[in-house]
């Protein structure tokens, strides 16, 4: 997964860099909060409840839209009253919060990860200019 966000956009990486992104990779795919996320965003997918929810709140919408549209402001009042709710219901969900928490560990790791990357281009791109 990690290796086709990444390397989905030609990226010109060759030889011993392109080695060492993989292995990268490798790491990443292994780790713990790497593989958390990946199963809960595999429980989220896979949730029936949760997606007839979320069918529930776009038709929802789909008639606010229509009845804003429309001029019907009582009806259009309820139904957003009733999608409130179900958005409550979609972010109360269990499952939803533990997909959240999980892609937030998730993206702090590769935002770490980035950033030493990025002192490691950095302190290396000082000592060739020094």
């Amino acid at each position: 997964m990690w290796r086709g966000i990444l390397l989905t956009q030609e990226l010109p990486i060759e030889g011993p860099a392109e080695a060492e992104l993989n292995r990268l990779i490798e790491i990443l795919k292994k780790n713990e909060v790497i593989v958390r996320y990946q199963e809960a965003e595999e429980n989220t997918k896979d949730n029936r409840a949760l997606e007839q929810l979320v069918e529930t709140i776009k038709s929802k919408q789909k008639e606010t839209a229509a009845f804003e549209h429309y001029a019907k402001p009582a009806a259009a009042a309820k139904t957003a009253a009733e999608l409130a709710e179900l958005n409550k219901q979609l972010k109360d969900s269990i499952a939803v919060q533990q997909y959240r928490e999980a892609l937030w560990d998730a993206n702090e790791l590769l935002e770490n990860v980035i950033s030493i990357i990025q002192r490691g281009v950095d302190d290396a791109i000082e000592k060739d200019e020094a």
